[in-house]
């Protein structure tokens, strides 16, 4: 918690992306999102999935808990398939099955924008380069979010997503996505959000401007 105060607490139900951002970029996420966010024990499937996120906005930090949830018989009628294709990825019975938790976290980001950014779309997403998701595409000037997601590993392995490694014995250091993203100057506003699905945590932080 911030400042000894209790986080805020945001409900979403995931078939709400389907209204706060475009159906092109949602649709392939939710699959893996129910596949990924609840994990294999029964304690864990109950819903909400609860989040606990930290949020840098403006050199602010706040703690923010996101309580996801969903009804799966409307997105059946949403995305029609989705819960085979759930049961599939969650089997291993997928060509996406290495990409589950790239995917899950594209899902989870756009729940980030929509709650903790209200009102910003994504009108676009870039093939490797970062930002990956973008809502405004002016040259030179480039508004969005870069994510990535860990299965496991907590405030550690999200740390490292953020902040990279030092040298060690027979390595180099390897940059974080902050200080990669803060030095772009062609970005005017970046965000970094990251996921774990165990245990469930997320970081949301603004880099720029």
């Amino acid at each position: 918690m911030s400042n000894g105060t209790a986080p805020r607490v945001i409900s979403y139900a995931l078939e709400r992306l389907f209204v706060d951002q475009d159906r092109d970029w949602v649709n392939e996420t939710i699959a893996p999102v129910l596949a990924w966010v609840p994990g294999r024990t029964k304690k864990r499937r109950q819903q909400p999935f609860r989040f606990a996120t930290e949020h840098i906005q403006n050199k602010v930090k706040t703690s923010v808990v996101i309580d996801l949830s969903w009804d799966e018989a409307e997105l059946e009628q949403l995305v029609p398939g989705v819960r085979d294709h759930a049961r599939r990825l969650r089997e291993g019975r997928s060509a996406q099955r290495e990409h589950v938790t790239e995917l899950a976290a594209y899902g989870l980001t756009f729940v980030a924008i929509s709650t903790l950014l209200p009102g910003r779309r994504v009108v676009w997403m870039q093939m490797g380069v970062a930002p990956d998701i973008l809502f405004d595409m002016t040259p030179a000037a480039l508004r969005g979010v870069e994510t990535a997601g860990r299965a496991t590993g907590g405030q550690g392995a999200l740390k490292t997503v953020r902040n990279g490694t030092p040298v060690t014995k027979g390595k180099a250091a390897k940059p974080g996505k902050a200080v990669t993203l803060a030095a772009r100057t062609d970005v005017a506003e970046v965000h970094l959000s990251l996921w774990c699905a165990s245990p469930r945590i997320s970081i949301m932080e603004q880099l720029r401007p």
